[in-house]
C-alpha cells in the first residue's frame, strides 16, 4: 500500500494518490481500489486578497502543468483548505468542466464561496463540518466498493480540525485517513481470506487518550488493509488544542498510527498583531506534531518563494529552515527523551513526487 504526494506549484497544491497493495507501479491511481485527492489547487493567476493594495502574490516558478484538464484524470476528491485564493483559486478551479464528476470538499467559507460563482452543479459542493470527538457525522466518509464479493470495503475519511480562536481563519488541519479494499489478492501468501462484504462496526470501547506522543495500538480488525494517514496543515495548528483529540478517538479506532505524512510548512512567518500575526506556524508548530504522531515523513507545505507585494507584508518577517535544522531539531528533541526516532523530511519542487510505502 502507498501514497504517493506529488508538488503541482512547488508551494501549496499537491495531489495525494493513495493505493492499494497490489496496485502496479505504473499508474497506481488508475487502479480500482485507488483514490486521488487534489489539494488546494492554485495554477494561474496572481492571489489577490483585498486589492492588489493589500496583498498580492505571484509564483516565481510555474506549476508542472498549466491547466487542471492536463491531469491524467479528474480526481475524486478536490479539497480546498480556506478561503484564500493562494488556496482557494477560481481561475484555477474554472479550468474544470462544469458538469466533472469531482467533489468538491471545502471548509464552510470556501464552500459559500464556491457556490456563490454558480459554476459548478450545487451538488458537487460540499462543506465540511467542524471535528466533534461526540458526533460520527463530523467525519466526512467515503466508502470505496471491495474487489470482489469475498472482499472487505475500503474507506477514505477527511476531517476539518480548526483552531479555537482563530480569527485569521488560516490555522487548522485537515486529516485524512485511506483503508484500501481488502481481497484475496492482497491477503498474505498461503491464506485465503473470506472476508464479510464490509467491516464490522467499530467497537465503542476501543479509545485510548494522548498523552505526548500517542498511543499506538494494533488495528481491532485482522480482516483488512492497513490505514495510511495524512495531516495536512500549512499554515499550522496547535496539537493540544485541535489535533490531539482527533488523533486519540479516530486515528486511534482506525489504527492509522503512525502517521503516513504531515504536510506542514517548514518556515516561519510572522506579522505584526495588527496585520494578523503568525502567518504559518513552521517547524516550531510542526516538530510537535510530527514528534507526537510518530510521523514517518513530514513534507513542506506553502514555503515557495513568491512575488508578495502589498501593505499586508510590508513588515513580515521569515524565518526560514532547511531540512538539516529540522532533522537536528528532532533528534535533538527526542535525544533528550531518549528514545531513538528517525523521520523522513522532504522537500517537493513543482512537478516531484514522493512516494511512501507501507507494508
Amino acid at each position: 500500500m502507498s501514497l504517493s504526494v506529488k508538488a503541482l506549484n512547488g508551494d501549496t497544491s499537491f495531489l495525494l494518490t493513495f493505493s492499494p497493495p497490489i496496485a502496479p507501479l505504473s499508474s497506481p491511481g488508475l487502479f480500482p481500489g485507488s483514490f486521488t485527492i487534489l489539494i488546494d489547487p492554485w495554477l494561474t493567476g496572481p492571489a489577490t486578497i483585498l486589492s492588489s493594495l493589500f496583498s498580492i502574490s505571484e509564483h516565481k516558478c510555474k506549476p508542472c502543468i498549466s491547466s487542471l484538464r492536463d491531469l491524467e484524470q479528474e480526481p475524486d476528491i478536490i479539497l480546498i483548505s480556506q478561503d484564500k485564493p493562494d488556496h482557494l483559486n477560481e481561475q484555477t478551479l474554472r479550468q474544470l468542466p462544469q458538469d466533472c464528476e469531482s467533489t468538491i470538499l471545502a471548509t464552510p467559507t470556501a464552500a459559500r464561496k464556491i457556490r456563490s460563482w454558480r459554476y459548478f452543479q450545487p451538488q458537487l459542493v460540499q462543506a465540511l463540518p467542524r471535528f466533534d470527538e461526540e458526533d460520527a457525522k463530523s467525519i466526512f466518509r467515503l466508502v470505496l466498493p471491495p474487489f470482489s464479493p469475498r472482499g472487505s470495503c475500503g474507506e477514505v475519511t477527511i476531517t476539518w480540525l480548526p483552531a479555537k480562536r482563530d480569527l485569521t481563519g488560516l490555522h487548522h488541519a485537515i486529516g485524512i485517513t485511506y483503508r484500501a479494499p481488502c481481497s484475496v489478492l492482497s491477503s498474505h501468501p498461503g491464506r485465503y481470506l473470506d472476508l464479510p462484504m464490509s467491516p464490522p462496526a467499530s467497537p465503542g470501547s476501543l479509545r485510548t487518550i494522548v498523552s505526548s506522543p500517542c498511543t499506538i495500538v494494533p488495528s481491532p480488525y485482522n480482516d483488512r488493509e492497513k490505514t495510511l494517514s495524512v495531516i495536512y496543515s500549512p499554515h499550522g495548528v496547535p496539537f493540544a488544542d485541535v489535533i490531539r483529540s482527533y488523533a486519540s478517538s479516530h486515528l486511534v479506532t482506525e489504527a492509522a498510527l503512525p502517521l503516513t505524512a504531515l504536510l506542514h510548512s517548514f518556515d516561519r512567518v510572522q506579522n505584526p498583531w495588527y496585520l494578523g500575526g503568525n502567518v504559518s506556524a513552521g517547524s516550531p508548530g510542526g516538530l510537535q506534531i510530527a514528534r507526537s504522531l510518530y510521523a514517518q515523513t513530514w513534507i513542506g507545505a506553502h514555503d515557495a518563494d513568491k512575488n508578495n507585494r502589498g501593505l499586508s507584508v510590508k513588515q513580515i518577517r521569515i524565518g526560514k529552515y532547511t531540512i538539516d535544522e529540522i532533522k537536528k531539531m528532532l533528534a535533538d528533541d527526542w535525544g533528550q527523551k531518549g528514545k531513538p526516532y528517525q523521520i523522513e523530511v522532504v522537500t517537493l519542487a513543482s512537478g516531484e513526487e514522493h512516494r511512501i510505502e507501507k507494508g
